[in-house]
């Protein structure tokens, strides 16, 4: 089933306001975390009536943001989620409790299943893994946030992040339980485009372009390479959605030797704020350490490398996941994708405890 629409009246904008309506990630087949708090949330004018799983608000909205939160449940669905607007009424349908990633960063995290050397018969349709990617500025990829949580199909995977497919397939599989993934990536992004404008400057780190890697000036990728603009365009498309944890795969464009010195501190500024905008100040982040690349045999690639391993003892709730061991070395994109895929879904496992 799919998304049902009543409208009362039909116009979006009465009287020069825009009248309620709910984030783009709220579609039919969507999945929420377990074990947290279930956030309904949009923008727009009026009076909503929410209901889900006995469940019901109401909430009056005079601005442009409005939102609402449900009380935590476990593992379980299908559920429905009805919204009452002063002009229409909203049902989702086949929703699920079950864990819910957010999986970023750069171009191996986009790198695609069906560029992987993962063999067809291993893509699978599983009902209970759905995905939902959000728009990206780059607009090349076949899904976009207008289709919603799309449910794993074996004739379309191929068009998923490898990682995040591999992963969260490994753990649904497993264990049983309803995945989530929320993809939201770019590729040739630079760490300081994934947050808030002059955010490492608040810190004390400030560093002259002549000192950074190529990408931050290379013209092709300075639509999204800009202090804040992953931060603004991508990540605000999902936050506050409550996630079980984040899987960060990012660094290649930022290895210039004085950007590997003060990685560690950036991505530790990364985490701080993106918990902060999730509202969960203990939420897991699995970070996967940058591939061993025989071009980039250099300092500034190792100091990279460094920070990433050492960033799970400065921040509790952090693990990195090893994958020079795992994948070939001589491309900067290794194709062979499932070994760190195994080691992310065995570290998840490790940090949530999931079980059912």
């Amino acid at each position: 089933m799919s998304l049902r629409v009543t409208y009362w009246t039909h116009p979006k904008i009465y009287r020069g306001y825009i009248l309620m309506k709910l984030n783009p990630i709220f579609s039919s087949h969507m999945v929420f975390a377990q074990g947290h708090p279930i956030r309904i949330y949009g923008e727009g004018c009026g009076r909503a009536n929410i209901f889900f799983a006995g469940q019901n608000r109401k909430v009056v909205s005079d601005g442009e943001e409005w939102f609402v939160e449900f009380e935590s449940m476990e593992y379980g669905g299908p559920y429905e989620l009805k919204v009452d607007f002063c002009d229409r009424s909203i049902v989702l349908d086949d929703i699920f409790i079950g864990e819910v990633f957010l999986f970023a960063g750069q171009s191996n995290m986009q790198f695609k299943l069906g560029e992987s050397l993962t063999p067809k018969a291993l893509y699978e349709t599983n009902d209970r893994l759905r995905m939902f990617f959000t728009d990206r500025i780059e607009k090349t990829d076949m899904f976009t946030a207008a289709d919603g949580w799309v449910k794993s199909n074996k004739d379309t995977v191929e068009h998923w992040s490898a990682i995040a497919y591999l992963a969260a397939n490994r753990l649904s599989k497993t264990h049983g339980v309803a995945v989530g993934v929320i993809t939201c990536y770019q590729g040739a992004s630079t760490i300081e485009s994934w947050v808030p404008k002059g955010a490492f400057s608040e810190i004390g780190i400030k560093i002259d372009n002549k000192y950074k890697f190529q990408d931050h000036t290379i013209e092709e990728y300075s639509a999204w390479n800009g202090e804040g603009v992953l931060y603004s365009f991508a990540l605000s498309q999902v936050t506050p959605f409550s996630l079980s944890a984040v899987v960060w795969y990012q660094g290649e464009s930022d290895t210039s030797i004085h950007e590997g010195e003060v990685y560690a501190d950036e991505l530790g500024r990364l985490i701080n704020i993106w918990r902060s905008d999730f509202k969960n100040d203990k939420l897991p982040f699995v970070i996967i350490q940058i591939a061993d690349y025989i071009e980039r045999d250099d300092e500034g690639w190792k100091l990279v490398q460094a920070a990433q391993e050492k960033i799970q003892f400065m921040i509790p709730g952090v693990k990195t996941v090893v994958s020079a061991d795992v994948c070939e070395n001589y491309e900067v994109h290794p194709q062979t994708k499932a070994g760190i895929a195994e080691r992310v879904a065995d570290t998840l496992q490790e940090m949530l405890n999931i079980s059912i």
